[in-house]
């Protein structure tokens, strides 16, 4: 061709031209159909987020139970459901295993030939090992250390332990019950004979008194010895000595468990306000989110193309106001959050009184919590403002549907014209070439002419 262009960059460059401008259309239209879809599903995660907390919240965050003990003769763990209370403990006796014992003047002593040796856990007769001395090693003795290893290995083994404790002179052949307790003592004989052991440590159970209750047990560890509160032992009191335990309300944990919900509603209208702007183009530094931050918290993170993206939409404004209307509003039993130090700001986030909060969980914790989780309760009324987006086939989800199909839509359109424009460059190749093929001839006819 004249310009030094070929026929199918001719057509491509009018195809180009041809089709700028429907193209934007539909990578506009596909870029906003998108950035509201995503928006969406974003404020539809920190809605059911937000729900999952407020279930949690309802049911578990006041329950939490704390436990202290006035000295190191114990420790307490209990769980939600022990009733508050003072208890006093006065431990007698630590629940032990027993120890038994046989000199030896080397590991390498040499046994009796033949016997039958038995050790006996306890009174039940299915707890017990017998070892044939004269079968065991194909007639000939065994050491006093391969005795050990026999009855560590042993299959039948109800629970007993063998070791060697070296004195610097002499061995001692060690047996001990793995289980502590006065029903775990051991009996050991040959040829139905006691073989002589030491005593080293009896078999005793553990002997305490809890409120005058007196109380015994095997182990030193007393789980659920009281409704959802477990003790174990580690010291004995003297006679006259005992310990205090009490077990109060968690002020704390309630006192957080506070504090989240606040931080989890604020998460939440952040969110909406960024996703409803009118004004501004950036994302606030105190707003974006952290690096480590808890995945069950409410992101705040909005990306710049969303600012703004639903300020049309007057169902999320809508959700927005009825949020702080539930939260503003007296609670069931007659409370208000600026009772226990929450008041709404000028920003329409709740702020915390640290100071008053923690007042009002001294004074009285059953009304902050009544707050909270009685019917009708502040976590009720938002859970109930929240129902009909995050149900199934509830606002979100007809929103996320419709963007769905306008994007299907404009999908479809640009197939269609992009099979319209391929259609068209065809054409123009065509003619183009054509038009290329006339050139050369008339080009080569002028040459004769020469």
């Amino acid at each position: 061709m004249i310009s030094g262009m070929n026929a199918a960059q001719f057509a491509q460059q009018l195809i180009s031209a041809d089709r700028m401008g429907k193209d934007q259309l539909f990578k506009n239209s596909l870029n906003t159909y998108n950035t509201k879809l995503d928006a969406y599903k974003l404020l539809e995660s920190s809605m059911k987020k937000l729900t999952a907390k407020l279930t949690s919240f309802d049911t578990e965050a006041f329950k939490s139970k704390t436990a202290s003990i006035s000295d190191d003769k114990a420790l307490v763990t209990v769980k939600t459901d022990a009733p508050k209370g003072i208890y006093d403990l006065s431990i007698h006796q630590l629940a032990q295993a027993q120890q038994l014992s046989k000199s030896y003047a080397t590991e390498d002593e040499l046994l009796p030939a033949s016997g039958v040796l038995s050790i006996q856990l306890g009174a039940d007769v299915a707890d017990r090992i017998e070892i044939d001395l004269a079968t065991v090693n194909g007639g000939a003795s065994i050491t006093v250390a391969q005795l050990r290893d026999l009855i560590n290995k042993d299959a039948a083994n109800p629970g007993v332990q063998a070791s060697l404790v070296r004195t610097g002179g002499q061995i001692e052949f060690m047996l001990s019950a793995n289980e502590s307790g006065a029903a775990n003592s051991l009996t050991v004989q040959l040829d139905g004979v006691d073989w002589g052991m030491t005593e080293r440590r009896a078999a005793q159970d553990a002997q305490l008194t809890l409120n005058g209750i007196d109380i015994s047990s095997a182990s030193n560890y007393l789980e659920n010895v009281v409704d959802g509160v477990t003790l174990e032992l580690t010291k004995t009191h003297v006679l006259g000595e005992s310990s205090t335990i009490k077990v109060e309300d968690d002020s704390a944990a309630s006192s957080e468990a506070v504090k989240d919900f606040v931080e989890s509603f604020n998460g939440m209208l952040t969110q909406i306000n960024q996703l409803t702007r009118s004004m501004g183009t950036t994302v606030l530094d105190s707003e974006k989110s952290k690096d480590g931050e808890d995945k069950d918290k409410i992101s705040t993170s909005v990306k710049e193309s969303q600012i703004g993206v639903l300020k049309g939409d007057s169902s999320i404004r809508m959700l927005q106001a009825r949020m702080r209307d539930s939260v503003f509003a007296a609670a069931p039993n007659g409370m208000r959050l600026s009772d226990i130090g929450i008041e709404m700001g000028r920003d329409g986030k709740l702020q915390v009184d640290e100071t008053k909060l923690t007042e009002a969980l001294k004074n009285d914790p059953g009304a902050v919590q009544a707050m909270f989780t009685d019917g009708g309760s502040y976590v009720d009324r938002l859970e109930q403002v929240m129902k009909p987006f995050t149900e199934f086939n509830g606002f979100m989800d007809m929103k996320e549907k419709t963007l769905d199909s306008q994007i299907d839509r404009v999908e479809d359109n640009m197939a269609r014209h992009d099979h319209q424009m391929e259609q068209r460059y065809q054409i123009y190749l065509a003619q183009f070439t054509a038009m290329e093929a006339t050139i050369n001839q008339l080009s080569a006819a002028s040459d004769l002419f020469q």
